[in-house]
């Protein structure tokens, strides 16, 4: 007997405050409850995949694990999503496992084709009592007809009991003329579902004529249990939906947001007569919205509604229950706007866009319960995503053993770590202690790690037999075991062996041990230090770079033009020679306004730090900013400097020649 569940009808969807209303049957024990691992490296093997979910192999199958193991491709491809729904809103099949991304990229999905054709869309359709880990789906949606009704997610169109973890979506919507009416969002409807550290960065813009349309750069709709914490959108909203929210389009009864920020540009369209707000268009009964934020310009050059406005605020369009609950929100302030468009409920506070990317406004939101981190320049930024990450020893018998994560004792056997590289350290009675260097990624195979422990002999328990010459060069041990025969050679943290002579004849060790010693033999050891990686240079590039301030300077030259030059101090000279050794590229960008606080155009990109401006209206006052960019061989963007104000930053600009 087949699971089948009813999604909401339409008639419901427009007329009537959103409930989902499903019908469940068994589902015959099978096969699918024995654990199975399918694990995608290709375009083929993923549509392969996705067309046994739709036929039916993986409904309410809770034990399969999907692993995406390498970036793929979208390019002309027609995407038919995970899961899917007849006509009449009737689940046919499902996906109930595991998905783990790994932190890989699905690039170039074209969503336009297959949009609206049928009720679910996205990558997944339809998810149930899933869970979808680590994934970035890139691309676009661009509504070129008339649509039928559609639940739509870039990650899942509709997800029922799930959990979406540190999933990035790069897909812009756009809807100009067309009429259109469902769900829009990463996720389009999410029930009794988790979204965590989440983030989209794709624009939204919908202009044309709808019906019931539920978006927002997170969730188009969270209902029941759901919540959404630790996300953020920064892609641009410019709308007139029903129902639209830079993090959702409405919460339904009991839903939360939490701990999460948009910082796009939020530009409402119309009369009015629609619900929109910087976190969420609509909030029910009992919803709540905390530790919030909105801080990006608000336009209202194409709404003409009037003042004040009764269904556009910063913080949500509309709230239909004074039980809803609100608690230390904050929203950029502009003229005639409040954080909800009647203003008879506290649900945010006002801030200057200056003061929102302040130390003081960091403090501020930490102190009313905030979990964010401070950058310079910035509005308080979101931690790092962190994986459960399982240590294993063996052998499994030990008694007494301790593990030290940079030098901190751990309880149990798992420790919750954000990405990055650390040093395990472990101790256990009777045995030669460990030490070793990780690296954690989004990667499921870097959150397990294995301590293996060797034995150590001493006392009357070891009796040499072989005596070998046993030579240890510096970064590193070694240690004699099985009575003389077996070498087992330890770098030390950061250290690999280099080289391993026996009898002056260069060897290879397996397992770090070499074996079959006897008394005669000399064995010469030596160590050299394990040559960083492209992520570890990237992250030391990065941290640097963030660390740094430039100095930019302008002056006239000779010729009356005006020329901005980037100073270099023993700093700035010193990290740019180590990252040009290393092979990346520096990159200076400049940009010119003739305000001093804003409206900076991007003028010039030179591999030199000097800008010489020849062009603009003369007797004009002209202000400077430049920051600088490393890429690495591939042209990618590794980490770039703030934006620095010129010092002596406006000049009169007088013609001059080139």
């Amino acid at each position: 007997m087949k699971t089948k569940k009813k999604m909401m009808s339409l008639l419901l969807a427009v007329c009537m405050v959103l409930t989902l209303m499903p019908t469940t049957a068994l589902a015959e024990e099978t096969e699918s409850a024995r654990s199975s691992k399918t694990v995608i490296t290709t375009v083929q093997e993923l549509q392969q995949f996705a067309e046994a979910v739709n036929r039916g192999d993986y409904d309410a199958k809770t034990d399969a694990v999907v692993s995406l193991e390498a970036d793929l491709d979208m390019t002309e491809v027609a995407w038919t999503p995970i899961g899917c729904a007849d006509d009449n809103g009737d689940v046919k099949h499902f996906f109930s496992g595991k998905f783990y991304g790994n932190g890989h990229t699905i690039s170039n999905f074209d969503f336009s084709s297959s949009y609206g054709i049928k009720m679910v869309g996205g990558f997944f359709g339809y998810i149930e009592n899933a869970e979808v880990f680590s994934l970035k789906i890139q691309g676009n949606l661009d509504v070129t007809t008339d649509k039928e009704y559609t639940y739509f997610g870039t990650v899942a169109g509709y997800a029922a009991g799930c959990k979406i973890f540190d999933c990035v979506s790069e897909v812009a919507f756009t809807n100009k003329g067309k009429y259109v009416y469902g769900f829009w969002g990463m996720c389009g409807y999410a029930e009794d579902t988790m979204i965590e550290n989440c983030a989209s960065s794709g624009a939204i813009t919908v202009t044309g004529d709808m019906g019931s349309l539920y978006l927002g750069g997170i969730a188009g709709y969270i209902t029941g249990n759901s919540e959404i914490r630790y996300c953020s959108n920064s892609g641009d909203l410019q709308v007139n939906a029903p129902h639209a929210g830079g993090i959702a389009g409405q919460l339904g009864k009991n839903a939360k947001i939490m701990n999460s920020f948009f910082k796009g540009n939020l530009m409402p369209i119309g009369k009015g007569i629609e619900d929109i707000g910087g976190i969420a268009g609509t909030v029910s009964d009992g919803a709540e919205i905390s530790h919030c934020y909105f801080a990006g310009e608000i336009s209202l050059s194409n709404y003409t509604a009037t003042s004040p406005y009764g269904r556009f605020g910063g913080i949500a369009g509309k709230i239909e229950s004074e039980t809803s609950n609100f608690s230390n929100n904050y929203f950029v302030k502009k003229e005639n706007v409040s954080a909800y468009g009647r203003n008879n409920i506290s649900a945010g506070a006002s801030k200057t866009l200056e003061y929102m990317k302040s130390e003081d406004f960091y403090k501020e939101v930490k102190a009313g319960g905030g979990d964010y981190q401070f950058e310079e320049g910035n509005s308080p930024i979101l931690p790092k995503p962190k994986y459960s990450v399982s240590f294993i020893v063996t052998p499994s018998d030990l008694t007494n053993h301790v593990i030290k994560v940079n030098d901190a004792e751990i309880t149990g056997s798992t420790l919750e770590l954000e990405a990055g590289t650390y040093t395990v350290t472990a101790t256990a009675d009777g045995y030669n202690s460990f030490s070793k260097e990780i690296t954690i990624t989004a990667d499921t195979a870097t959150h397990t790690q294995t301590i293996p422990f060797t034995k150590k002999y001493s006392g009357g328990s070891y009796v040499p037999v072989q005596k070998p010459e046993i030579i240890t060069g510096e970064g590193g041990k070694t240690d004699l075991t099985d009575h003389g025969s077996t070498l087992v050679i330890t770098p030390d943290a950061g250290m690999q062996i280099e080289k391993v002579l026996l009898n002056g004849k260069e060897v290879k060790v397996s397992d770090h041990k070499l074996k079959g010693l006897k008394t005669g033999d000399k064995v010469e050891v030596t160590f050299s230090r394990i040559p960083p990686t492209k992520a570890q240079i990237d992250k030391a590039i990065k941290t640097s770079a963030g660390n740094l301030k430039l100095t930019v300077r302008t002056s006239k030259t000779p010729k009356k033009n005006i020329k901005a030059v980037v100073k270099q101090d023993a700093a700035l000279k010193s990290l740019l020679q180590e990252v040009k050794e290393a092979g990346y590229t520096v990159k200076y960008k400049f940009y010119r306004s003739e305000s001093k606080k804003s409206g900076y155009a991007a003028r010039l990109t030179k591999t030199t730090g000097v800008y010489l401006n020849t062009e603009g209206q003369a007797n004009a006052k002209y202000y400077y900013k430049a920051k600088l960019q490393i890429l690495d061989q591939d042209g990618k963007l590794v980490a770039e400097t703030a934006l620095r104000q010129c010092r002596f930053g406006v000049r009169i600009w007088t013609k001059g020649e080139k």
